[in-house]
């Protein structure tokens, strides 16, 4: 028996959990709070799939789409997942683990036998994705038929299944009839490097000569609702509050560019938090915005939201998904429904803004949100609870601090 605190983690991806853009860095941020507060981890990762990969890529781009229309999902398949299964099964093959984690990697565990207790980590259901996201939409039927089928293997297999949202849950309890006493719903942390102190998060004070600054990170345009934020900067403007809107990680696309030439606007491709200087750019940004505004059309759990919060920066965004475990309306944030336009987000961020008070007390909120719940080490604590209150490894195994019931 291991001493308290000091098991062995086996984490399955078929990425490379050290890299950053794993999973939107959310890998990467997993690994090292399982190595702060439960015990050591050990990548079983990456898998080389690069010449398979485009191999698919091609007879999609040649023969299914131009026949069909539709596209295969090969990199989500059932042969890739026996591949994976053959590939991981030999990695674990004389090694000892006491557990295994394996973050959104349902197709590297479906088919892999073993007794270790598998901890399976989502954002999402296959079947909230399935024809939701844009990435999972236009897929053949036996596509789809294969997707659904290793989400059933994956939540099978696993002794512990852990969702960021309650959203997804749901999906998982009733799309698929997982057991809820398998199923837990911890919101996933801040992937920012260096958050501010409290002190400092909170001491921004909004600055009518410099107007209302609006700041959006994501990766994807539409996905996002860019375009509905750019629209709510020139609504703010013709409300009469001076606005601005700075957009990372994505950009206008081309054919649509020569309309988003307002002097309030830019956008910044990319910026790496890697990068000292990119990283600099970054708390820049976060520290002199007055709102984070994410308009997503589609969105499990955007990691931004608890970066926002870790500066004490209201978010304003929509109701779709999994976002209601991340922003709690009127306390943390402004949740507006899916229809809501660039007028209605105007609107909601003008009366806000005028009110000082409510103002500051929602960053105050924000802030306490990030420190209380949307932070990675509450969320190991938190798993590390689970995994001892409901059998998935003896207490006497995890820290010390659990065994004597001090665990928050």
């Amino acid at each position: 028996m291991p001493a308290p605190g000091s098991i062995r983690i086996g984490f399955i991806t078929s990425t490379d959990p050290m890299s950053r853009r794993s999973w939107s860095g959310v890998h990467y941020s997993i690994f090292k709070a399982l190595e702060r507060n439960i015990g050591e981890v050990v990548a079983l990762g990456p898998v080389q799939m690069r010449w398979t990969f485009a191999l698919g890529d091609r007879v999609n781009n040649w023969v299914m789409k131009p026949l069909t229309g539709k596209r295969y999902q090969y990199g989500w398949s059932v042969l890739v997942a026996r591949w994976y299964a053959w590939v991981f099964g030999r990695k674990l093959a004389g090694q000892h683990f006491d557990l295994l984690v394996a973050p959104a990697s349902f197709t590297e565990i479906a088919y892999l036998r073993t007794d270790i207790p598998i901890v399976y980590i989502e954002d999402s259901t296959l079947h909230q994705l399935i024809d939701f996201y844009p990435g999972l939409s236009g897929l053949l039927t036996v596509s789809k038929a294969e997707l659904n089928h290793l989400e059933k293997l994956a939540l099978t297999r696993a002794r512990l299944v852990c969702y960021s949202s309650e959203w997804a849950a749901h999906s998982a309890r009733y799309d698929y009839g997982t057991p809820a006493e398998k199923i837990v719903v911890l919101p996933f942390g801040s992937n920012y490097p260096t958050p501010p102190t409290r002190e400092v998060a909170l001491r921004h004070v909004p600055d009518p000569d410099k107007g209302c600054r609006l700041f959006l990170l994501g990766g994807e345009w539409e996905r996002k609702g860019a375009a509905i934020a750019y629209d709510t900067m020139l609504a703010l403007n013709e409300l009469g509050l001076q606005a601005s809107l700075t957009v990372v990680g994505c950009v206008p696309p081309a054919a649509e560019a020569h309309r988003y030439q307002h002097p309030g606007f830019r956008a910044i491709p990319y910026l790496d938090m890697g990068n000292d200087e990119s990283l600099a750019q970054l708390q820049e940004l976060f520290q002199m915005a007055d709102f984070f505004i994410l308009p997503s059309r589609a969105e499990c759990a955007a990691i931004a939201f608890a970066d926002a919060n870790s500066f004490g920066l209201p978010v304003v965004t929509t109701d779709v998904g999994g976002i209601r475990s991340f922003v709690l309306p009127d306390i943390t944030g402004l949740v507006l429904p899916l229809s809501a336009d660039g007028a209605d987000f105007a609107a909601a961020i003008s009366q806000l803004y005028r009110n000082p008070a409510a103002y500051a007390q929602m960053r105050a909120a924000a802030r306490q949100r990030y420190d209380g719940v949307l932070n990675w080490d509450h969320w190991a604590r938190q798993l590390q609870r689970e995994l001892a209150t409901r059998g998935v490894l003896e207490i006497s195994q995890l820290s010390p601090g659990l065994a004597s019931g001090s665990v928050a």
